[in-house]
């Protein structure tokens, strides 16, 4: 009933004008973003596909295989826990059993002949409703997950009322202290953006996505980069993703002796309120670690509603995923160095 068709430079516009057509899709199905990480990580490959059903494209799968060391590679659905899985067009009666299941013959063989040591997939949370239990059924692992996502509705008036009320003094405390927000398309300010940026995900103890892939989504016109600046000087900032309903938060950063005028909650209205005077429905805040409290906090005084998801995990070769494990540590701590 479904085939899979490799995504080509020749088929490329079939997929870019069918995932605007499936009502979740984010700026990280996109052929920008697939190109942006291809660009600027080299142990990334796309592996795109697009679903046929009588011959007419009715969708597509995002994935990557992720070869982290020799011999070692990884399919995901996409990286980091972002949302992949089947994109198909709203207007499409989807037979779930039999897409999974075209959709698993083709990993099972592909797995074998490549040497994919691991599936795994992230799912929307609609998704996740949807395909969860026939991934757990053929053998997939499943995390639970959350973020949060904001309703728009449009009126940034309403959702202004409907912030708790010390998101809307801390907001009026960074406007009476002169912090100023806007978006900014310079290079020089991504480069104090991006070193800002460094040193937040250093104290926060993360790992750092690269400065190319930042600038190359920026040219692109998929993200915007919103600055808060006082006195001159850019205090914080967060880089955002929109593509057809959604804006996506995606990479904050902030200087901490600064954070007493409010520049984060600034920040955060701004884009809310771009969102709704653009039209998108919703604002994705992001998932967050369970243990992190004070973020879901901070999420939720926007009332941005906690929404779960899951990823869904198959190992076929337990001996090369063990030599990743045992070895990402060390290798993302390299990486971060590099940076």
């Amino acid at each position: 009933m479904y085939t899979l068709e490799p995504l080509t430079p020749q088929n490329c516009d079939d997929w870019n004008s069918i995932i605007q057509q499936y009502p979740n899709s984010t700026a990280f199905q996109g052929t920008t973003w697939r190109d942006a990480l291809a660009n600027s990580f080299k142990q990334l490959d796309p592996v795109y596909l697009l679903i046929k059903q009588d011959e007419s494209v009715i969708g597509g799968v995002p994935a990557f295989v992720f070869e982290p060391m020799p011999g070692v590679r990884l399919w995901h659905s996409m990286p980091w826990n972002l949302f992949g899985g089947p994109q198909v067009v709203d207007s499409v009666q989807v037979d779930t059993v039999s897409l999974i299941s075209t959709i698993e013959t083709y990993l099972k063989t592909a797995s074998s002949e490549k040497g994919w040591c691991e599936l795994c997939w992230t799912l929307s949370p609609e998704d996740t409703k949807k395909y969860g239990d026939l991934l757990t059924d053929v053998g997939y692992e499943r995390t639970e997950r959350f973020t949060h996502i904001l309703k728009t509705n449009g009126d940034v008036d309403t959702l202004w009322r409907a912030y708790n009320k010390r998101v809307r003094g801390a907001v009026r405390k960074a406007q009476k202290s002169g912090v100023e927000v806007i978006d900014t398309e310079s290079d020089a300010d991504l480069s104090t953006f991006y070193d800002m940026y460094l040193i937040t995900v250093k104290r926060l103890g993360g790992t750092p996505k690269p400065r190319a892939l930042m600038k190359m989504l920026l040219q692109h016109g998929v993200a915007k980069l919103a600055i808060a600046t006082y006195q001159g000087t850019i205090i914080a900032g967060l880089l955002y993703l929109y593509f057809n309903r959604t804006v996506t938060l995606w990479c904050e950063a902030s200087l901490s002796e600064y954070l007493q005028y409010r520049p984060n909650n600034a920040i955060f209205h701004h884009i809310i309120t771009w969102a709704c005077k653009e039209g998108y429905e919703w604002v994705d805040f992001g998932a967050s670690p369970p243990e992190n409290e004070g973020l879901i906090a901070h999420k939720e005084q926007y009332r941005a509603q906690k929404t779960d998801f899951c990823s869904y995990t198959k190992v076929v070769s337990p001996f090369k995923r063990s030599l990743w494990a045992c070895s990402e540590g060390m290798l993302r701590k390299i990486y971060t160095w590099l940076q």
